[in-house]
């Protein structure tokens, strides 16, 4: 298959109807537990696993070690998933190694006919297991994709260190309708005797410090757990990623870095405020409060109410002289009323839209609807390209576009701006400098 090909065949794939672990499982036996070759951390959590798993690969990077590193949701291509030091896998790679696995995954359907092929997920998770040790890579970073216990990356049996970076509502229809129902599934992926770091709080620190005692795992909580590092707030004013949550995401990153000591086989030097700075400042996270000066527009994916809360806070707090126009569009399946009331404010301004998607997406009227509980103004276009141009009239310099809701908004404002890969984003990116880095 060529790159096109094998993106058609990846998009033909069944999502998992159940949360399952076991063909994951049987899989990566069958193909000889390759993935516990690598020295890997293994990052979970409701919000903030993606951007603490891309700020670990700046700082090991920094570290001077060769590092892979596995996320997503991927906005404009899949290759966005697979990263070698920052640089996405190239098409060529990307169908060498889906062609490859293609056969391995049709071989072991028609072996285990009462399992049948990956997931999408899952062949993505053996397609990053088999690309990071074929590259020989000193360490690893997977991101959780869904929940911890039977999520695909969950075959990890033997991980340096691991993270919950904090637990909120999300996925209640898969996860559970409570914190620390979520919490526990996301507990799933603490390890006997491997240190987990967690930024989460009440209910849900109570699950995870539950599991990690069960399994002798020691816990590492933040802030408090940095205290050997007097010098970290500091450095964390050099983080190019805006807002305090993205502080906390720094913080849980370094934190697993300094967990995972205990391990011989992590071979990183000595975390130096240099080194963590020089991580800091070039981390790259395209679609998480990215600011294009030029267009006056934040894009940033916050889907659940957590999300825009610390989206909210980061506007209040970077754009406080700034009026707002939100360009909306959401999944049926959120929270999207829970969503709206942590976003909005009186006389903010919202363009509710829809994306083209295969899911069932909330209607702009719906949207419309809920938003006018608010006291804002708002009107419906139903495309997100449209959208994008009303907003763009209606802005001044005293404006700020926010495109948010879903990532397949920021993926389609992306496509709008001619964008063929986040790469294109890169150098219209500005940092903008908290008004009161500390707090």
């Amino acid at each position: 298959m060529n790159y096109l090909q094998s993106v058609v065949y990846l998009e033909s794939l069944s999502a998992s109807t159940r949360p399952l672990l076991e063909r994951m499982q049987k899989f990566m036996e069958d193909a000889g537990n390759i993935q516990d070759q690598l020295v890997s951390l293994h990052i979970g959590g409701t919000n903030g696993k993606g951007s603490t798993s891309a700020i670990l690969e700046s700082v090991l990077h920094a570290s001077g070690l060769k590092v892979g590193c596995f996320t997503g949701p991927h906005l404009l291509r899949w290759n966005e998933r697979f990263h070698l030091n920052g640089k996405a896998i190239s098409d060529d790679e990307f169908a060498e190694l889906a062609t490859r696995l293609r056969r391995q995954s049709e071989a072991f359907g028609s072996k285990y006919p009462e399992m049948g092929l990956l997931t999408w997920f899952e062949f993505l998770t053996a397609m990053a297991f088999i690309y990071f040790v074929e590259n020989k890579v000193d360490v690893a970073v997977f991101e959780v994709g869904l929940g911890g216990r039977y999520d695909a990356t969950n075959v990890l049996s033997k991980p340096v260190a691991t993270a919950i970076t904090n637990v909120d509502l999300d996925h209640t229809q898969i996860l559970g309708d409570t914190v620390s129902q979520i919490a526990s599934e996301k507990a799933g992926i603490v390890k006997p005797g491997v240190p987990i770091v967690t930024a989460a709080i009440g209910d849900a620190l109570k699950e995870i410090e539950s599991a990690a005692r069960a399994k002798n795992s020691p816990v590492t909580t933040l802030p408090q757990g940095l205290s050997s590092m007097p010098w970290i707030e500091s450095a964390l004013d050099e983080l190019s990623l805006v807002g305090k949550h993205q502080r906390t995401n720094a913080l849980v990153a370094v934190a697993v870095i300094d967990a995972a000591r205990h391990d011989k086989r992590f071979a990183v030097p000595p975390l130096t405020k240099e080194i963590v700075v020089s991580g800091l400042k070039d981390v790259y996270w395209a679609g998480r409060l990215q600011y294009l000066p030029e267009r006056n527009l934040i894009l940033d994916g916050a889907h659940n109410p957590a999300g825009t809360k610390a989206l909210r806070s980061a506007l209040d707090q970077n754009f406080a002289d700034k009026k707002r126009i939100f360009i909306l569009g959401a999944f049926a399946n959120k929270d999207v009323e829970g969503l709206l009331s942590n976003l909005l404010r009186p006389n903010d301004s919202v363009i509710a839209t829809e994306v083209a998607a295969k899911r069932q997406v909330m209607s702009s009227t719906q949207i419309a609807a809920l938003v006018k509980q608010f006291g804002c103004d708002v009107v419906c276009v139903n495309d997100v390209q449209k959208a994008l141009q009303t907003a763009s009239r209606q802005c001044s310099k005293d404006h700020v576009v926010v495109a948010t809701g879903s990532f397949y908004v920021v993926k389609e404002c992306m496509l709008a701006l001619g964008w063929n890969s986040v790469e294109d984003g890169r150098k219209l990116t500005n940092r903008v400098p908290s008004a009161s880095p500390s707090t």
